[in-house]
């Protein structure tokens, strides 16, 4: 009988760490996510500055 106990902790506990694990890689992926957004908006930003600038050189204003 007790074994069946120590079976079952040791599955909940190995359940637990399943779990943390998972979390920590969700999180990791939102982070990574985050900071691609952030550098393509800030390429964006500087490209479109340029583009703008050519623009308007072309155009002579």
């Amino acid at each position: 009988m007790m074994d069946v106990y120590l079976r079952q902790a040791i599955c909940r506990l190995r359940g637990d760490e399943a779990g943390a694990v998972e979390s920590a890689q969700i999180f990791a992926w939102i982070v990574v996510t985050v900071i691609a957004v952030m550098a393509l908006g800030a390429m964006m930003q500087a490209l479109g500055v340029d583009v703008i600038n050519w623009v308007r050189a072309q155009i002579g204003i």
